[in-house]
């Protein structure tokens, strides 16, 4: 009977370990903007070549994919939004580039091991004059068992607000009207 009970609940354990994850409810906070120079319009496009967040290897050539609920576009250029003033046709303008984002999971038999990791591009254009940078930032972390939806998400929305608070405070990205080099 305790062999019985014993081998139910362990295959109960690796059947909950190995289900397709669900997509990930990805959010940001709104960046704090410190400087006085506001984006005239502000265009958030993602060139990954993929479509998930979350990549949970199995084996050599085997994994499990997420996607987020919500288009990351979406997500970067709503925490973005206080950067952003009036429209104006010779204003600043800033192109963003979701190059990366990703949660690579790795899960060994009693612990997992996460590598969140985002790079933004950055390009700020007014008039004949441009700039342009890359913004990245990447997170470990390891636990027991299998990692709880709410552990990616968490993780992800850290290391999210992170990168974006560093774009929306670089002076350099807010190219004045009549600046001297």
């Amino acid at each position: 009977m305790f062999r019985t009970l014993f081998a139910a609940s362990f295959l109960l354990i690796i059947s909950a370990c190995q289900s397709q994850p669900d997509p990930l409810i990805i959010s940001a906070d709104t960046v704090v903007d410190k400087l006085n120079t506001k984006v005239s319009q502000l265009k958030v496009t993602d060139k990954r070549s993929y479509s998930y967040l979350y990549r949970h290897k199995k084996e050599e050539d085997k994994a499990a994919f997420a996607p987020t609920l919500r288009p990351l576009t979406l997500v970067v250029e709503e925490a973005l939004q206080p950067v952003t003033g009036a429209y104006d046709e010779n204003g600043l303008t800033w192109y963003v580039t979701i190059e990366k984002a990703l949660i690579d999971a790795t899960l060994h038999t009693v612990k997992y091991e996460l590598e969140h990791s985002i790079t933004i591009r950055v390009e700020a254009t007014r008039g004949n004059r441009r700039y342009s940078n890359f913004y990245s930032g990447t997170y470990n972390s390891t636990g027991g068992l299998k990692p709880a939806q709410a552990t990616l998400e968490r993780q992800f929305k850290q290391l999210l607000n992170s990168v974006l608070t560093e774009i929306a405070n670089d002076p350099k990205l807010r190219m004045r009207e009549q600046e001297d080099f």
